[in-house]
């Protein structure tokens, strides 16, 4: 008996082939959305290491460590910030982000730390200390305060900001750029999902005289397509690839690589859902087949 499989075998090759880069795609497109710009993909990475813990202890050193620069005492500094403090600006700003990108938010985001309390102690040891000294409090005083805490809070600001993120959120920046390829891609999905439908019409007309095939070859497209994805996530998880990236704060390797980590293993999991539905339409077709040639045997 002629072999299922192979019926057609040139045509729906090749249809299965350009279907296998479109399914690449509109997987990528779908992690994109779903994926890539998605907050919670980096801040429940972040939170599994506890990355605001590491961000506190740095903000910590740099008090113990400004004075000989600013002449803020360290405590004024320790008092000022708290964990929970710095918690929510590094989450915010993060989601704020990622968001922009998505459409969800029409304005660039900015940190959201509130640094009422720390100008307030620093405005405070500058009038302590100029009582103290018998200085009179001039213009000149109040400038170098105010270069003082804008200094300060710029340290701080970028200890807080874990994933570089203040880089890319610039008028007309990268994360702008992104939020206008992404509506982009929105419409790119679409013309992709109608181009499938097409060939996968084409190919049922192709197997209109044995639709099992049909099932086999859709199976097959979708089997290449998330390999595409899943052996190179999986090699770069495996040789923990992300581990040697060049970055020497402690605080942007930990959330950057622990990010990277994490996305790939959400892309992982998207791969593996695809291969199984592959798995499933292969098994299907070969059931059929079977079937078939039951039903075949019992006639004869």
């Amino acid at each position: 008996m002629k072999n299922k499989k192979l019926y057609n075998y040139l045509p729906n090759l090749i249809i299965s082939l350009f279907l296998a880069f479109i399914f690449l795609a509109l997987s990528l497109l779908f992690a994109a959305d779903n994926i890539f710009f998605e907050p919670t993909t980096y801040t429940n990475s972040m939170h599994k290491i506890k990355i605001e813990d590491t961000a506190f202890q740095e903000i910590q050193t740099y008090s113990e460590q400004q004075y000989a620069y600013t002449g803020v005492e360290a405590d004024t500094l320790k008092k000022s910030i708290n964990k929970t403090d710095v918690s929510n600006a590094i989450y915010s700003y993060v989601e704020d982000t990622f968001s922009y990108i998505l459409g969800e938010k029409s304005e660039l985001p900015e940190f959201k730390a509130d640094f009422t309390l720390l100008e307030k102690n620093i405005s405070d040891d500058y009038t302590k200390w100029a009582k103290k000294e018998g200085v009179e409090y001039t213009q000149e005083l109040e400038d170098i305060k105010q270069k003082t805490i804008k200094n300060v809070e710029q340290a701080i600001e970028s200890d807080l900001d874990v994933m570089l993120l203040s880089h890319i959120n610039k008028p007309n920046g990268i994360s702008t750029k992104l939020k206008d390829l992404l509506v982009l891609a929105r419409k790119i999905r679409i013309a992709l999902i109608a181009t499938a439908v097409i060939f996968i019409g084409v190919m049922a007309a192709v197997n209109r005289k044995h639709i099992g095939g049909l099932l086999y070859w859709v199976g097959t497209s979708l089997f290449c397509s998330s390999m595409l994805i899943l052996v190179p996530c999986a090699i770069l998880k495996g040789t923990k690839y992300y581990d040697g990236l060049a970055i020497h704060n402690d605080t942007v390797y930990n959330a950057l690589t622990r990010s990277m980590y994490g996305l790939t293993d959400s892309l992982i999991k998207l791969s593996t859902v695809t291969l199984i539905v592959a798995v499933l339409f292969m098994a299907l077709f070969a059931l059929i087949i079977n079937l078939t040639k039951f039903k075949k045997k019992e006639k004869c």
